[in-house]
C-alpha cells in the first residue's frame, strides 16, 4: 500500500504542477496523462478531450474514442478525489452510478430536442456530432473510467446493460491497474486468455523446442474460439506491426465471408490460418490429447484479416445472392468453421520482443506488412538513450544546466529514481527533470511532426511509431553518421517546440472559449509552418531553440494564432470537403493535402527565428563533418581499448589463410603498433580494423586475455 500511496502522490504532483502550468483544473491534467499512457500503450488511440457537464440530466463525459479496430465506441469519465494522501475504494454502487451518466449522453447523441438545446461551440455537442458518424458502423459501447481510486475487491463483475441495442462493456483504469502498466518496463498492458473459460481447449501437437526457452505448437482453433477471444480481448491481440497495416477494406475480406456463410466446413482448407505468439503457456491431456487452456499475452502476429473476417462477418448487415438463395452474414455459423494455428511461446522479455517482430515480418511477407518494428534494443534506440545520458543541454533561460532522459524502455525513470536514496533522488531530479523525459512514441510524433506527416501521428502513438520506423530505419542502417551528435540536439529542439507550442496552445484563450482537437491543432500547425518555410527555401532555426532550450516568444505567438486558423479549419465542414468526421479527415493523407492549399503570411515571424536554404545547406555539411569525426573518435576509442595481444591474436589467426599482406593481417598488426609505438592509422584503415575484429569472431576466432 506505501508502494501505491506513493504513486499517487507522484501522479497528484504530476496533475498539479501541470494544471498550475497550463491553467487547467487537476481533473484534466490527469484525464492528458492517463490517455497518454494508454495511447503509448496501443490501449486507446486518439482520445479527444470534450468535458460535458449536465447535473440535471444526469449526464457527464470528459472524452472519447472511436476503434476501428473493434468498430467501438468509447466514452471516457474521470473520477478524480485529488486527495493526494488518502487511497480511497470505488464500489460497485459508485461505478453504477459513474457509468450511468456516461450512458445517458450516448443514448442522446441522434436526439435533435438535445442537440439543439446546447450551443454550437459546445464540447458536448461537438463530441455528439462527432461519434454520430460512427453510430452505422459501430457494433459496441465502452464506458472507460480514469479514477486515482482503487477498486473494491468486492467487485467481481461488470455490467452496465446495452446502450442503443448494442452490447455495452464498462473498463475501470484506477490506481492500482494504472502504477502497474506505468511501471511494468512493457510496452503493453499484461494479460492472460482464458481459453478454457472462453471455448473450452486448443487442441495441439509441440512441434519444437529450442534453448533460450522457445516452444512451438501445431493447432486447430474452433472459429468460435478465436471469435469470443477477439471479442473480450480486441485489438490488444495485434501484434503493433500487423495493427499499424490492417485495414477491412471490401475486396481484402470479400474472399473469406463468402467462404464463412457458404462453406464454413470449408474454410480451414482454404485459408492459411494464423499465427500467433505468446510468453506463457497451461495446457492440460485430455483423452490422451494436449490441449492449450490459457495463453500469456496472446498476440496475432499474422492472420490479423482472417481473426477480423471471422469476427466481423455474422455482425454484418446484408449478404450474398445465391442462384438459388440469398445468404445472410447474420446467418453464418462458426461452429463449422476451423482455423489451422501456428504458436510460438515465448518467455523471455527481450528475446519475446525481437522474435515477435521478427516472426510478424517473415509471416507477411507477402502482403504489405513493413520491417518498421523499432523494438526497444533496436540500435536506434540505444544510441538516442546513450546521447540523452551524456549530452548536458545549455543552461537556457532556467539557468541550470540538465539532460533529456530517454526513455528506450517505459518505466525505466521511476524505476532508477526507486532504487535511489533520497539524497541520490533529489541530485538525479536536477539533472533529469521529470518534464524533460521522453519516450518512443514521444519521439516518433515529433520526429513525424518535424517530417510534415502529420496525419500519421494522427494514427496513435504505436502505429506513428511503426510508420516512423519503416523509414527511419533504412536511414539509421544507411549513415549512422547522420543520428549523431547534431541530430539528438535537432531532436532535443522539436521536444522543445512540440511542447511548448502544445502547451500555449493549451493556455490560448481561443481555447479555453471551445476545447477540442488540440493535439490535431498542434501537428497540423507545425507541420504547416514548417512546409511554407520550406517551399520559401527556409526553416525553423531549430539550433536557436536548442541553444534557448525555448521558442522565443514571436515565434510562439506566431504558432498560436496559426494554430486558430488551423483548429477553425479542422471543424469547419465546408473545409473538409464531404468528410464529415473532424478526426477521420486528419488521420487521412486528404486532409493534408487540404491544408496544403493554405496560404501563410510568413511576414510575422521574427529572422532570427528562421534560417535560410544558404545557412541550412552550411549546417547539413557541419553535421556531417561532425559525424564522420565522431565516427572517427569512436573507431580509435574501439582499437584503444583492445589489448595489443588480442590484435595479435587476430593477426595470427588469419596469416594462415590470407598471408602476412592482406589487410586483414596487417590492419591488427598496426593496430599493435598503434599501442606500443604510438603510430595512429588513417580514419580508414580504424574503421577496417573494427571490421576486421568483429569478422574474426564470427568466425569462430577466441580470445582469453
Amino acid at each position: 500500500m506505501d508502494d501505491l500511496l506513493e504513486y499517487k502522490n507522484e501522479i497528484f504532483n504530476y496533475a498539479s504542477v501541470d494544471a498550475d502550468a497550463n491553467e487547467l483544473f487537476p481533473e484534466e491534467s490527469f484525464f492528458e496523462y492517463v490517455s497518454e499512457l494508454l495511447g503509448d500503450a496501443g490501449i486507446l488511440d486518439n482520445v479527444e478531450y470534450c468535458p460535458y457537464r449536465n447535473s440535471n440530466k444526469g449526464m457527464k463525459i470528459d472524452g472519447y474514442s472511436w476503434n476501428p479496430l473493434e468498430k467501438t465506441i468509447c466514452g471516457i469519465i474521470v473520477n478524480f478525489t485529488n486527495e493526494p494522501d488518502l487511497i480511497n475504494t470505488l464500489t460497485n454502487t459508485k461505478i453504477g452510478d459513474i457509468g450511468k451518466r456516461v450512458a445517458r449522453f450516448f443514448e442522446n447523441i441522434e436526439n435533435e430536442k438535445f442537440l439543439s438545446s446546447l450551443e454550437v461551440t459546445d464540447p458536448g455537442r461537438l463530441a455528439a456530432l462527432d461519434l454520430a458518424e460512427y453510430l452505422e458502423e459501430a457494433i459496441k459501447f465502452r464506458i472507460v473510467v480514469f479514477t486515482d481510486q482503487v477498486l473494491s475487491a468486492r467487485v467481481k463483475k461488470l455490467d452496465i446493460g446495452s446502450i442503443l441495442n448494442r452490447d455495452t462493456s464498462i473498463e475501470i483504469w484506477d490506481l492500482e491497474r494504472l502504477k502497474n502498466l506505468d511501471q511494468s518496463g512493457a510496452d503493453h498492458e499484461e494479460f492472460t486468455v482464458d481459453v478454457k473459460s472462453l471455448g473450452g481447449g486448443i487442441k495441439a501437437l509441440p512441434a519444437n523446442e529450442i534453448e533460450g526457452g522457445v516452444s512451438t505448437y501445431l493447432g486447430i482453433m474452433p472459429g468460435t474460439l478465436l471469435s469470443a477471444i477477439y471479442d473480450e480481448f480486441g485489438q490488444r491481440l495485434l501484434e503493433s506491426n500487423v495493427r499499424t497495416f490492417l485495414d477491412f477494406r471490401a475486396a481484402t475480406n470479400k474472399g473469406m465471408r463468402k467462404t464463412l456463410v457458404t462453406e464454413p466446413e470449408n474454410f480451414f482448407a482454404y485459408n492459411n490460418g494464423i499465427t500467433i505468439t505468446a510468453t506463457g503457456i497451461k495446457t492440460e491431456i485430455v483423452d490422451g490429447q494436449l490441449v492449450i487452456i490459457e495463453l500469456d499475452n496472446l498476440q496475432i502476429v499474422n492472420g490479423g484479416q482472417t481473426t477480423a473476417s471471422i469476427y466481423f462477418s455474422p455482425r454484418e448487415k446484408g449478404g450474398i445472392k445465391g442462384a438459388d438463395r440469398e445468404y445472410s452474414y447474420r446467418d453464418i455459423d462458426l461452429s463449422k468453421v476451423f482455423i489451422q494455428m501456428k504458436l510460438t511461446v515465448v518467455g523471455e522479455k527481450e528475446i519475446a520482443d525481437v522474435l515477435k517482430s521478427k516472426i510478424a515480418t517473415f509471416a507477411n511477407s507477402q502482403n504489405s506488412i513493413q520491417q518498421s518494428d523499432l523494438v526497444s534494443n533496436h540500435p536506434f534506440h540505444l544510441n538516442i538513450e546513450s546521447r540523452s545520458r551524456k549530452q548536458l543541454m545549455p543552461a537556457g533561460e532556467s539557468g541550470l544546466p540538465t539532460k533529456w532522459f530517454y526513455e528506450r524502455a517505459r518505466g525505466q525513470y521511476s524505476t532508477q529514481l526507486r532504487a535511489l536514496s533520497s539524497k541520490q533522488r533529489r541530485k538525479f531530479e536536477v539533472e533529469y527533470p521529470k518534464k524533460q523525459m521522453f519516450s518512443k512514441t514521444d519521439m516518433a510524433k515529433y520526429e513525424n511532426t518535424w517530417r510534415m506527416k502529420p496525419f500519421f501521428v494522427k494514427k496513435g502513438a504505436q502505429a506513428n511509431l511503426k510508420l516512423l520506423g519503416a523509414v527511419i530505419i533504412g536511414e539509421f542502417e544507411k549513415s549512422e553518421n547522420d543520428f549523431g551528435a547534431v541530430f539528438y540536439k535537432d531532436l532535443v529542439a522539436k521536444m522543445i517546440l512540440f511542447r511548448q507550442s502544445d502547451s500555449a496552445i493549451l493556455r490560448s484563450d481561443w481555447y479555453k472559449a471551445e476545447k477540442g482537437f488540440k493535439a490535431e491543432a498542434v501537428t497540423y500547425t507545425l507541420a504547416l509552418l514548417r512546409h511554407s518555410l520550406l517551399e520559401k527555401g527556409k526553416d525553423i532555426n531549430l539550433t536557436r531553440i536548442y541553444q534557448n532550450q525555448s521558442v522565443s516568444d514571436n515565434l510562439m505567438a506566431f504558432i498560436v494564432s496559426l494554430a486558430k486558423l488551423v483548429r477553425n479549419n479542422i471543424t469547419d465542414p465546408s473545409f473538409r470537403g464531404g468528410v464529415a468526421n473532424p478526426s477521420e479527415f486528419c488521420k487521412s493523407e486528404k486532409g493534408w493535402l487540404r491544408f496544403l492549399k493554405m496560404n501563410v503570411d510568413l511576414s510575422g515571424i521574427e529572422r532570427a527565428d528562421i534560417i535560410d536554404g544558404e545557412q541550412k545547406d552550411e549546417q547539413k555539411k557541419e553535421s556531417k563533418e561532425i559525424g564522420k569525426a565522431l565516427k572517427s573518435i569512436n573507431h580509435f576509442e574501439y582499437v584503444m581499448k583492445v589489448k595489443p595481444a588480442e590484435w595479435q591474436a587476430v593477426a595470427d589467426y588469419f596469416d594462415p589463410a590470407y598471408g602476412p599482406g592482406h589487410a586483414n593481417v596487417g590492419i591488427p598488426t598496426q593496430c599493435v603498433a598503434l599501442h606500443t609505438q604510438g603510430k595512429v592509422p588513417s580514419d580508414k584503415q580504424l574503421k577496417m580494423a573494427v571490421d576486421i575484429r568483429e569478422k574474426a569472431y564470427a568466425d569462430g576466432f577466441d580470445f582469453v586475455s
